[in-house]
């Protein structure tokens, strides 16, 4: 009997993290509904208020670029559970201009974000990670922290975007009904 209850956990944790790695939604759904899904249950999971925000309107990037960000928010948030004793974090996500614009902000207990960190130094990707993440995308990250006053992590990622399929089925369909 515990056998099969550790082989439950083990294909319970192996889909979890799959899941985790690239999302099946990110396909099927896109950048904006994975993120959301992904902040909802991450802020009840670790009981910490967030504020998830949206500016893409269902517009897709490349699926480089999306799994690139969706990782990037996740090694953030990870970030606020290790080290930032925050009790509120916003998601921001915006395209303006063929760029893509992503913001995580918390107000936990801040650092000093021009002190050079590597991995060694805080025992994990953490920045490390994100930096390296976005410099593959050829984005720009922006960071503004300092203790006691919280942090805020700023990317702009050149993304070109294209409409959902959906839309153009839609338009086609009217088309046609329309003649």
């Amino acid at each position: 009997f515990q056998l099969q209850q550790l082989t439950e956990r083990l294909v319970e944790d192996a889909h979890h993290l799959a899941w985790e790695l690239r999302p099946a939604v990110l396909d099927d759904l896109g950048l904006e509904t994975a993120i959301s899904n992904y902040v909802e249950k991450w802020s009840e999971r670790n009981s910490i208020s967030l504020d998830f925000h949206s500016g893409l309107n269902k517009l897709r990037v490349p699926p480089a670029i999306e799994t690139a960000v969706f990782r990037i928010v996740q090694e953030a948030l990870t970030n606020v559970i290790k080290h930032a004793q925050a009790t509120r974090v916003s998601v921001m996500l915006e395209y303006r201009y063929d760029e893509l614009l992503v913001i995580v902000e918390d107000n936990g207990r801040g650092f000093q974000p021009e002190v050079p960190l590597t991995v060694q130094e805080c025992g994990g990707l953490g920045l490390v990670g994100i930096r390296e993440r976005v410099s593959l995308i050829g984005g720009k990250l922006n960071l503004e922290s300092e203790p006691g006053c919280g942090a805020t992590l700023a990317i702009r990622i050149p993304a070109p975007a294209s409409v959902p399929q959906e839309a153009f089925a839609y338009e086609r369909a009217a088309h046609f009904l329309s003649r």
